[in-house]
C-alpha cells in the first residue's frame, strides 16, 4: 500500500488508450477483483467529470483513467486514503463586518 508521501506516479497499462471501450476493458482487467458493474461505473463517473470540463478526446481519456484508477485502487485497498484537510468553519461576511 503507498503512502501519502510516496512521490512515484501512478501505474498504468499502457501510454494511451484509444477509446472508452479499451480503457473500459483494460481497468476491469486490472482489476479483477472488482465486479465489472462496479468498474463501468467509476469509469463512468470519470467520464462525466471530464466532460464537465469539456477536455479534448485524447486528454479526456488520460484523466477519466487517472481517476478512475484512483478510485478504483482505494476501493480494492492497494492505496490508502490520506488525510484530508480539516474544513475550516468561515465566517460570513456580514458576522466579520460586525465582529
Amino acid at each position: 500500500m503507498s503512502s501519502a508521501a510516496d512521490p512515484a506516479p501512478m501505474s498504468r497499462c499502457c501510454p494511451a488508450h484509444q477509446d472508452w471501450e479499451t480503457l473500459l476493458s483494460h481497468l476491469t482487467e486490472d482489476f479483477r477483483e472488482v465486479a465489472s458493474v462496479e468498474v463501468l461505473r467509476e469509469l463512468a463517473r470519470a467520464r462525466q467529470a471530464v466532460r464537465i470540463v469539456t477536455l479534448d478526446p485524447a486528454d479526456a481519456l488520460h484523466v477519466a483513467e487517472l481517476i478512475a484508477r484512483n478510485q478504483l485502487m482505494l476501493a480494492t485497498g492497494r492505496i490508502g486514503d490520506v488525510a484530508r484537510l480539516d474544513p475550516e468553519v468561515h465566517r460570513k461576511r456580514e458576522d466579520a463586518a460586525t465582529g
